[in-house]
Formats: C-alpha cells, structure tokens, sequence
C-alpha cells in the first residue's frame, strides 16, 4: 500500500511541476507579447508624432512661403501706385510702375490662387492704362475662364474685358458676355447694362439704350455713381434729340 501512496504522492508533485513551468511558459509568452506589442505601440507612436511634426514643419513653412508673397505682393502695389496728383489718367509707365509690374508677374508662379489672381487683376489695370489693351484683354479672360477664381472677381474681369472693347469688340461677342453678367442677382449687374445701353448706342438701338439707362434710374439697388451716370446720358440724349 505505502509504494502504491508514493506513487500518487509522485504525479501530485509532477503534476505541480508541469502546472508550475506550464503557468511560467503562459506568463513569459505574455510577457512577450506584451514587449512585442509596446514596441508595436511605441513605433506607431513614434510615426504619430513624426507625422504631426512633418505636418506642423509643412504647415509652418506654407505660412512663411503665404507671408513672403504677400509682402512681395504690397510691394509691387506701392510700386505701381501712381502719383496724387495723376490718379485715374492713362500714359506710359514710370521706371518704378515697370519694376512693380515685373513683380507681380513675378507672382504668378508663386502665389497661390486667390493672391495669384488679384495680381494678375492689377497687371491688367496698368497694362490697360498704359496702353498695352491687348495684353490686358488676354489676362482679364484669363481671370474670368479659370476655375479657381472667386465667381465676384471673374464676373468682374469679363466685365472688364467687355468694357476696354465696347467701341471697337464684336458686338455679338460682347453682348454674349453681358447677358451672363445682367441676370438678377450677379454682382455687377447694374454695370453691365450700363455697357449693354453703351452697345446699343455704337449699333444704332437708341431706344434699347434709353431702356436700359431708365431702368438704372429707377432701380433703387444701383450705386450712385451708375445711376448718376445713367442720368447724365438720359439728358445728353434729349438734348440730342432736342437739337
């Protein structure tokens, strides 16, 4: 009988070893995975913050980039700005009007779109004034065909292009352009069928321009100095008429 209990007595403590190293292998897988898994947790962690800081780097240098233009942007503005006392008149370009318009051409392959666009605005108002009209008209359309554009400020440079042409354009290509630009609810409406009655007058259509100038009077939503115009033209033509 006692060998028989030693026996039993034997698988107990083997059964206690093998519990024992069994619960031991459990515990050091966890331990491993648990290492495995900080480092999994520690790179992630790692690229985390590599990615943010990439991040604020990139960010950090679009504003510097954003800051330079701009600066270069007022520069060219000053640069280009005419005298006092010669504000609002046509004539060639002073030695600094020239340096400013290299500027803002300068611009165009640095700014992003909403400076890029307003450059190329300011380019073609001193291209106009001082005679060169073709290469004005070509950035206006420009301006006015390209995506990126805010609807005001594109609706504004084809009515620009519409206007430096109303003598000499085609006038079936003008008005095409007005009549996208004359719908209720477009930013420069009033200003374009003040140009359309302008159109009229050039094709002989007195009664269409006379329409057109009459309404501008009587639309309470139109600026002052359109509708001041418009009634200069009212009685220009009935003088006229008058005479």
């Amino acid at each position: 009988m006692a060998p028989r209990k030693r026996a039993g007595n034997d698988r107990n403590v083997a059964d206690d070893i093998f519990t024992e190293v069994d619960e031991e292998i459990r515990a050091e897988r966890i331990r491993a995975l648990a290492r495995r898994y900080l480092v999994v947790a520690g790179a992630v962690v790692a690229v985390v913050c590599i990615g943010a800081g990439g991040w604020q780097y990139s960010v950090s240098r679009a504003h510097k980039a954003d800051a330079a233009v701009s600066a270069a942007y007022f520069t060219a503005m000053q640069d280009t700005a005419r005298a006092p006392d010669n504000m609002g008149t046509d004539g060639p370009l002073t030695a600094r009007q020239k340096t400013g318009l290299q500027e803002l051409e300068a611009l165009d392959g640095r700014a992003r779109p909403p400076l890029r666009i307003l450059a190329r605005m300011e380019r073609a108002a001193l291209l106009a004034s001082s005679g060169s009209l073709p290469a004005a008209l070509k950035l206006w359309d420009g301006v006015a065909q390209e995506h990126a554009t805010d609807p005001v400020i594109a609706s504004l440079a084809s009515l620009l292009w519409v206007q430096h042409q109303i003598d000499s354009g085609d006038p079936a290509t003008l008005r095409s352009r007005l009549a996208v630009l004359d719908g209720a609810g477009q930013p420069w409406r009033a200003q374009a069928i003040e140009a359309e009655a302008m159109l009229d007058l050039r094709t002989g259509r007195e009664a269409d321009a006379r329409a057109r100038l009459e309404r501008l009077t009587m639309d309470m939503s139109v600026t002052d100095g359109v509708r001041n115009r418009a009634e200069a033209m009212l009685q220009t033509m009935g003088a006229d008429a008058g005479g």
